[in-house]
Order: structure tokens, then C-alpha cells, then sequence
């Protein structure tokens, strides 16, 4: 049985391997260069005595050998330097007789040093090399890039999969941001947007990593990193919520906890006595999880109004948060200016040059709708 299983380990990874060779970004790697090649899994850089430092995760075959199945992780982690990244690439591909892939690779990690300037040139290999894919994660360390690609994912086997679902289910529950390198392309394309990414930490005390945040950049180094509130309201703009928890206090109800969902986001600009002011629209679902007095209290129509009504001022006040730290910190990640190419292209041709001056007067208008989808069991309807 034992062998077996074995066997069947060993068919999956020269399955990986075969998949990822006849991919249609290894257009120059053919069968018979298996033996030549490193699968890249994932990918960290830091900044280290000014030169940048790569780690590569990797797949590690020799986790197959022996007469167990092999438990947790099967990666191997390997670091080199250089002064660019190509330069750090051809040292480890020296080092390690092989040539690099990077058709498999899953996410790239940023260290918070390497975000600080000249960003573009650091992330420019992955965005633009045919040994590439646009769907690949992005994200930075709140430390160090070498504390997140060196976490063991509580004994995951691929823990860098593990960091791209945590990246993922973050954002669908409003605390962190899915970003692929062909996002950030799409806003280094556009003259007046900047990139945004999601910031992960290591857990103290545990072998795992967390959200922390994202990490806002004017033109091409980071600028500020969103708190929770703050993360929240980013994401409710931009529409990209499937389902969050949000509480606030209800008077003599106490603390209500709801649930919501369905978020429809529509963001535009209007040019009002002469100044821009930037609207999102937010139409939402919500559930109502726990009221702290919801027991004893039956909650007539007017109150269920009264809920709908604090949940609306709740995300607007998010909402507005979120702005206000894209706008004090000169990013435009929430992409205003181009909302105002789509709505008044006269004006963003007069301003677009000057974009970074012009982006600090924007005023925001927010308007949440929330609509009651359903009660939990503990509240009482009159």
C-alpha cells in the first residue's frame, strides 16, 4: 500500500513537471530539458546591502525517495544576489547548474526595503519576461520578503499555495487584496493610477503568515499601508467584498454584529462648481449576526430601519477613511483619475500632466444603500 502511494506521489510531481513544460509560456523548453530546469513555486525579494536578494521556492523531488510517503513540506528554499534581478537570476542558475522556470510560479514577495524606490525596475522581469505568467500573485512583507518565503505554512507542502488563498479568501472578507502581476501592469499602463498591494506578516510565536494591511505607492515606491478600517473601505470601493463582518453600536440595542454581502460598487467623477468630486455608490445585503441586547429586545421594523441605517453610516465612514489615505498620501490607487478620463475627458486632459497636485483637491461623496436579507436565530421580530 505503502509503495503504492509512492508511486502515485512521484506520478503527480512528473505530472507538475510535464504540465508546466507544455505550458504556453515555456515555448522554449521542450521534454528532454527536464533535467536542466528548476520549477520555480514561489519568489521573494529583499533589499541587502544594496544589492537584491532572490529566494526561490522550489519543488524538492527527493522528498519522493524512501519507503514513507512524505509528510508536510516538499519545497526547498535557494538565495543569491545581484545588482538587478536578471543578474541575481543568471548567479542562482550558475550556482545551481540549472535554468530557472517561473511558468509555475504562484506568487512574488516583496520586501518592504525593495518597495521604498524604483519599484517598477525590481517587479519589470516578471511583468515583461516570456518565463512569465500575468496571473501571478503580488505581495509585500511588512518586514522582510526572507520572513515570508521561509514560513513553513504550518508544514503545508506548498506553502507559498497557502499564502496566495490567504491573499484571496482576504480580500472576498474585506482584510487584505488579490493583486496579479497583470493588475500592476494594467495600472503602471494607466498615466494616472498607482499600484496598491496586499502587505502579509509573519505570525509571532506560530510558523504561518498574516494580512497586514495594503500597501499604497505613489508613482514607483511605497508610501503608506492601510490599517484595517482603512483596508476595509479600500475594498468596498473598489467592489471587491463577497462577504465581511462589520460592528457598530446600536444605542439600546448595544453592539450589533452583521454580516454583509452582495456588495455592488459604482464609482464615478463630477466636476460641482468647478472642483472634482469623486462618488461611489454602494449597494449591499446584510445579515444580522448577534445583537448584544437582541435576546430581550424585539426588534420592531423601525428598529431593523434604525440597523440598516448605522451599517450604511459604518461602511460610508470606511469608506471615507479609505480615501482620505489615498488622497493625504498622493496615491491614486483607487484609479480617480482615470473615473475622470471616462467622465469628463476635457478636464482630465488639462489636468492629467500634473496629476500628483491636482489628486490632493478631490473631495469624496460616498452613499451606501443596505437592504436586510435575513435575522439570526436569536432576534425577535415584532
Amino acid at each position: 500500500m505503502v509503495m503504492s502511494l509512492l508511486k502515485s506521489f512521484k506520478v503527480i510531481i512528473s505530472a507538475v513537471l510535464i504540465a508546466a513544460v507544455l505550458s504556453g509560456c515555456m515555448n522554449s523548453v521542450n521534454l528532454n530539458d527536464l533535467k536542466d530546469i528548476v520549477v520555480v513555486e514561489s519568489t521573494a525579494i529583499d533589499l541587502k546591502d544594496d544589492k537584491l536578494s532572490l529566494i526561490v521556492q522550489t519543488l524538492n523531488t527527493g522528498s519522493s525517495s524512501g519507503s514513507e510517503m512524505p509528510q508536510g513540506n516538499m519545497t526547498v528554499n535557494t538565495e543569491d544576489s545581484g545588482d538587478t534581478i536578471v543578474d541575481a537570476i543568471a548567479a542562482m542558475s550558475k550556482s545551481l547548474s540549472k535554468n530557472l522556470f517561473f511558468g509555475q510560479n504562484k506568487i512574488i514577495i516583496f520586501g518592504n526595503e525593495a518597495t521604498r524606490s524604483d519599484f517598477e525596475k525590481k517587479l519589470d522581469y516578471f511583468l515583461r519576461s516570456s518565463n512569465s505568467r500575468p496571473d501571478v500573485a503580488v505581495c509585500m512583507s511588512e518586514t522582510t520578503a526572507k520572513d515570508i518565503i521561509e514560513s513553513k505554512e504550518n508544514d503545508a507542502h506548498i506553502p507559498s499555495e497557502n499564502i496566495v488563498y490567504l491573499l484571496q479568501n482576504g480580500q472576498d472578507a474585506g482584510v487584505s487584496a488579490y493583486v496579479s502581476t497583470n493588475d500592476v501592469l494594467n495600472l503602471y499602463a494607466d498615466k494616472t493610477s498607482d499600484i496598491y498591494l496586499p502587505v502579509v506578516k509573519k505570525e509571532e510565536d506560530r510558523d504561518s503568515v498574516q494580512t497586514a494591511g495594503i500597501g499604497l505607492f505613489d508613482n514607483e515606491r511605497l508610501v503608506y499601508i492601510t490599517d484595517d478600517e482603512e483596508t476595509m473601505g479600500f475594498l468596498f470601493i473598489s467592489g471587491k467584498i463577497k462577504n465581511c463582518s462589520i460592528d457598530f453600536d446600536n444605542g439600546d440595542l448595544g453592539l450589533a454584529s452583521v454580516e454583509i454581502s452582495s456588495v455592488k460598487a459604482k464609482n464615478h467623477v463630477e466636476i460641482v462648481d468647478g472642483k472634482m468630486v469623486f462618488v461611489s455608490e454602494i449597494d449591499t445585503q446584510l445579515v444580522i449576526n448577534e445583537i448584544e441586547n437582541g435576546i430581550a429586545s424585539a426588534l420592531s421594523q423601525k428598529k431593523l430601519e434604525e440597523i440598516c441605517e448605522n451599517a450604511d453610516k459604518e461602511i460610508e465612514r470606511l469608506c471615507t477613511k479609505a480615501f482620505f489615505a489615498c488622497c493625504e498620501n498622493s496615491s491614486d490607487s483607487l484609479r480617480v483619475g482615470e473615473y475622470l478620463a471616462r467622465d469628463s475627458p476635457g478636464s482630465y486632459r488639462k489636468l492629467a500632466d500634473e496629476w500628483d497636485t491636482y489628486f490632493k483637491t478631490v473631495s469624496y461623496s460616498v452613499d451606501v444603500e443596505t437592504h436586510l436579507k435575513e435575522l439570526s436565530d436569536n432576534t425577535q421580530l415584532d
